[in-house]
This record gives C-alpha cells, structure tokens and sequence, in this order.
C-alpha cells in the first residue's frame, strides 16, 4: 500500500508539472491580488513555523532561472529552503531540501559552513551558484550547483571572512559587517550591500575569488577603511538593497536614508563615485519618511523588470512601488502602481493579512520570462506570487501528431533583423527549459523563456534590439538534458 501511494503520489506530480503555467496574462494593477503564497496554506494566516512548509521570517527570495527553483531566506529559522519548479507553483506546499541545518525541523544558528545565521538575502547566478547573506555572521556563502544541492549541504566558498568558522566584524576591502542585498550581474559581478559599514562592495570574477579575497571596488565610501553614515550623492545610510539593470547601471535601496540612488555604468565607476540619480527623495540631501507618490519610507529592496521599471520594496509603508522607464525618470519622480495597499497614502500593515497585503516586505525577485514576481513577505511569514504580464509572451502551437524527435531550436526569422525576430524551439519531452540570449562576450542580454515547456507543443518566441548596438548575438536553449546555441545578426 505504501509503494501504492508513492507511486500515485509521483504520478500526481508529473500531471502538476505538465500542467505548470508558464505565462500569466494580468496586466501590472494598483493593489492586485497575489495568485500563490509559500510558507502558509492560505492568504488570510501568519503563524511561524519550522517546517519544510512554514516559514518564520522570510526575508529573502530568488529563482534558479536554469532550473525553475524557489529559494527563501528564512531569516529566524537560520536556513534556506528550495522549491521544486513545479512545487513554488502551488499554495502553502513544502520545500523539496534545506541549506544551513541538517534536516527541515532544526532551527540552530551556527558558524561553519553547514550552517548559518540569520540569513536574510540571496540570489542565484547564470552558472547555478547560490550566493547568501549570512547577515548574523558577517559573510557571503557560494553554494555551487545549488539546485542539486542535498539537505545539509556545506557551502563552497566564503567572502567577508578568510574561512567558515571565524566571525569577525571589519572595515577593509576583505571584511564584511552585516551583510545585507546581493546580486551577481551578467560579467559576473557580485555587489554587495553592507548595512554597518554603509556601503557596497564589488567582486569582479567572483565565481573564482578565493575564500576572504578582497574586494575590487566600493561606493557609497571613499575607500575600503571608511564606514561612517551620511547623506549625500557619495554616501550611504544603512544600504539593503542592490540590482544592476541591463544597461549596467547599479540600483542600492537605503533603509535610513528611505530613498533608492542609482549608478550609471557602475562596474567602471571609481571608489566613492556619486550617484547620478534617486528616487524616493527630491533630491540627495532629504531623506525623509514619507507615504506619498514620490516619497518612501525605510526602503529594504530594489529590483527591476525587462520593460525598465524599477520596484521599491517600501518595508516602512508595507508597500512595493513601482516606477516605468526608471533610468530616465528626473530624482524624485512620481511611482506609477503600487502594491500591497490601496492608493499611495496608506501605509499600514493588515492583521490578518490578504491576498493584496504586506506587513513589512523585506525583498523581491522578478522572473520576467515566467511573468512572475516574488516577494518575501517577511511580517506575514510568507512568500508571495503575483502573476503578471512582464516578460515576452509565447504562442504556443500544438503539434500532437508531429512530435519533434529531439531537441529543436529554430534559426531566427528574419535574419538579419531590425529590429525584432522571432524564435521557435520544441522538446521531445516534457522539461524545464530556457532561452537566453547573449552577446558575444557572454553577457546575458535577455531570456525569452523560463518554465516547463510541453512535449508535442512549439514555443514561438519575440526578441526586440531596440536599444542594442549592430552586431552577432548568440541565442541559448537549454534543458534537463542538453542545450543548442544558434547565432543572429541584428544590421541598423
């Protein structure tokens, strides 16, 4: 009987997967509903837990985009949960491994590399690798492969500090006091937020540094021994949050300073450069708390979408506000939409919850070619999903009696093209796949696809080089088994 019921359950679990929605079609709303939650079974609870489906904390989210997995920094649980791709989709399931403890029901911090605390942030790179912010313990983890990870698993690398077992606070270009917002852009890049120390550091090749290797580069300080607070165009008051955007420009979010500033071409930025931009604030000398349409109030997180807009995780107001074109918004530009309350002057966290609330959001993740937002809910102990019209839509065409005998990626069309083309792939079976495209020195341009993608159905895709140079671009699919690369010219 019990072989019986594992084997129904695993049948139970290819059909979900098969069915795994790929795109959503809501347009981006005031006050929307979220379509999913993770860490409660329903919108409406907020209990605390230690399970493999209960949270205490979330504070932290990220996706695999290679394999479609869900990561959650479980702040006060000391650990790290991962999702299946099918499993993310579905209310209140539980997670398939844990990394910082032994097993899903211990929640001891601990200084080693099995173990963390208080982590609060995290992301995943083009190459599978898992970053954390081990906040409690003053440090970046690198876990390799980190979707295959098993339960327990030691992580492989460590900036901030020279090894696994010391925990030490510092100011110099090799050592990390509260680590806070992370992300790895497409050159490999990790940037580092770090509250304490007001400032962000950058790792070129992080991938490659040695455990305790120095920083390459610092803003928000004039050099690598300075950690003073302030508010001006060249400093930092208590930074949470960081994203690069496509066009390279560095995006910090400031809890103390309530305001998000902006780096333009940030990786050849000197140490201690200004910001060019901000937003949140008139200007770079105000930093006050403010529930308005152009005023924020302890902003956590920051993050972008493929259409230009820039998301401020506005924790103080309990809201997400959100600002269209933002690279050229003038400082203290309007917000366009905002989420999690209704209109741009409330500011108050809901008990219980709802399916349009937040109680203190610490950090999103945007997964724009499965058209998904993801916030870590951190006051209501949740993850939750918006589905929402962001990313490339795919027409799906049904093949059924021509199934593709493997795997089959099209040659774009038209090719030279100007300056949008389109791309076909299918699978012989039912797999999580992407496409990505890339320039020619490897960076990640855009993916045009993430998510289970159908046997016997043929995925025509759109790719729009608006805003790029001429040139070569080479476009990726890859699943499970293998992947194909094809080669495109865009002529101006």
């Amino acid at each position: 009987m019990k072989n019986h019921s594992k084997r129904l359950f695993a049948a139970l679990f290819l059909i979900a997967a098969m069915s795994f929605p790929v795109f959503a079609q809501a347009p981006l709303s005031n006050n929307m509903p979220a379509s999913g939650v993770l860490g409660q079974t329903n919108f409406v609870t907020r209990t605390t837990g230690k399970t493999a489906s209960t949270m205490n904390n979330a504070f932290g989210v990220a996706v695999d985009l290679t394999t479609g997995k869900l990561f959650v920094a479980d702040r006060n649980n000391n650990r790290v949960l991962r999702f299946s791709s099918a499993a993310k989709m579905i209310n209140g399931s539980a997670a398939e491994a844990v990394l910082g403890q032994p097993n899903d029901t211990t929640n001891t911090s601990g200084i080693s590399a099995v173990k963390m605390n208080t982590p609060i942030r995290l992301y995943v790179d083009g190459g599978g690798r898992l970053w954390v912010s081990d906040y409690g313990n003053r440090r970046v983890l690198r876990f390799e492969n980190a979707s295959a990870k098993t339960t327990g698993a030691a992580a492989d690398g460590v900036l901030g500090q020279p090894d696994f077992v010391t925990n030490t606070a510092g100011t110099t270009a090799a050592k990390m006091t509260r680590t806070t917002g992370l992300y790895v852009d497409a050159s490999g890049r990790l940037w580092v937020a770090e509250r304490d120390n007001n400032r962000v550091l950058r790792f070129d090749n992080a991938a490659a540094k040695a455990n305790g290797a120095s920083a390459d580069g610092v803003l928000g300080q004039p050099d690598f021994v300075t950690g003073t607070t302030g508010l001006s165009a060249t400093k930092m008051a208590e930074p949470f949050g960081v994203f690069v955007d496509v066009g390279g420009r560095l995006w910090v979010s400031e809890d103390v300073n309530n305001r998000a500033i902006r780096f333009d071409n940030a990786a050849a930025k000197p140490n201690g450069a200004a910001a060019d931009g901000v937003l949140g604030q008139p200007n770079f000398t105000t930093n006050t708390f403010s529930t308005t349409q152009n005023g924020t109030g302890n902003v956590r997180g920051v993050w972008g979408d493929g259409r230009g807009r820039l998301y401020l995780v506005d924790e103080g107001n309990s809201r997400i506000v959100v600002f269209n074109n933002a690279a050229g918004l003038a400082n203290g530009a309007n917000a366009d939409n905002v989420l999690g309350q209704p209109n741009f002057t409330t500011g108050t966290a809901l008990d219980p919850p709802t399916a349009n609330s937040f109680a203190f959001p610490n950090s999103m993740f945007i997964d724009n070619a499965s058209n998904q937002i993801w916030v870590a809910d951190a006051g209501n102990n949740r993850v939750v999903r918006f589905n929402v019209q962001i990313g490339v839509t795919a027409v799906v065409e049904n093949l059924s009696a021509q199934r593709p005998e493997g795997y089959s990626l099209s040659q774009n069309y038209p090719n030279p093209f100007n300056p949008s083309t389109t791309i076909t792939f299918a699978l012989k079976n039912t797999a999580y796949a992407t496409v990505t495209v890339y320039n020619l020195l490897g960076q990640e341009i855009a993916t045009l696809f993430s998510g289970v993608a159908n046997a016997n159905d043929r995925y025509t895709l759109s790719f729009s080089a608006t805003n790029l140079p001429s040139g070569v671009y080479l476009y990726t699919l890859r699943s499970s088994t293998s992947n194909e690369t094809k080669k495109m010219l865009l002529l101006r």
